[in-house]
């Protein structure tokens, strides 16, 4: 059995989208499961996870790292999917920091940009070189988060730098000078907030991808 995890801020901040997802995933066949943080005990031996948040991706290498898992955008490009049509738009992509390993992310990402004509603008620390995840690095982890994936979280924690919200705000208002077009585009819920608390709503690719379901 396939499942289907949105993701709860993905879900939170898209529910429209979200929600035409899951109905598309339901109709194929993909069951859809709460979250990376409930119970999963229900999961067996040759079932698969798709997920669509960053956050889902580490928790799930720790808390079931018998079940395979891919990322939504991974799983798209792997199957015969109406694409909607943004006819060359220049976007800038933003990469994200937690999953700078994932190159089959990476590759699938833009794959399906591709495939919905977009024009992808790319930054210069990108893909593997991201050092960019908004201000999740700069706040304490969730408690629930380090109680179900003590040794994922434990190894973030080196790279932990808090700041008060004033020095958030002001690192994210110099973030978003970078930018050289209107349209950014985001796969990771904490690039997402990030980038709204510099003063622009950039655009998740949930959002680009549902658009016409």
């Amino acid at each position: 059995m396939k499942y289907y995890i949105p993701g709860c801020d993905v879900r939170r901040r898209h529910p429209d989208e979200v929600h035409k997802m899951e109905m598309w995933m339901n109709t194929h066949g993909i069951e859809t499961a709460a979250c990376c943080r409930k119970d999963l005990s229900f999961l067996k031996d040759g079932d698969m996870i798709i997920e669509n948040c960053t956050l889902c991706e580490l928790m799930l290498k720790e808390r079931v790292p018998h079940i395979p898992f891919m990322s939504l955008y991974e799983f798209l490009d792997g199957i015969d999917f109406e694409w909607p049509d943004y006819h060359g738009m220049a976007v800038t992509l933003q990469d994200c920091r937690r999953v700078q390993e994932n190159k089959a992310l990476h590759e699938a990402v833009r794959n399906i940009m591709r495939k919905m004509n977009i024009q992808i603008i790319e930054m210069e620390e990108n893909r593997e070189k991201s050092q960019y995840c908004g201000v999740w690095y700069n706040n304490p982890p969730a408690t629930d988060c380090v109680q179900l994936a003590p040794v994922t979280f434990a190894k973030l924690e080196e790279q932990r730098e808090l700041l008060s919200p004033e020095a958030q705000k002001e690192k994210m208002e110099a973030r978003v000078k970078l930018y050289t077009t209107e349209k950014v585009a985001v796969y990771c819920n904490g690039c997402e907030k990030g980038l709204l608390i510099g003063g622009i709503r950039p655009v998740h690719l949930i959002e680009l991808i549902a658009k016409e379901l």
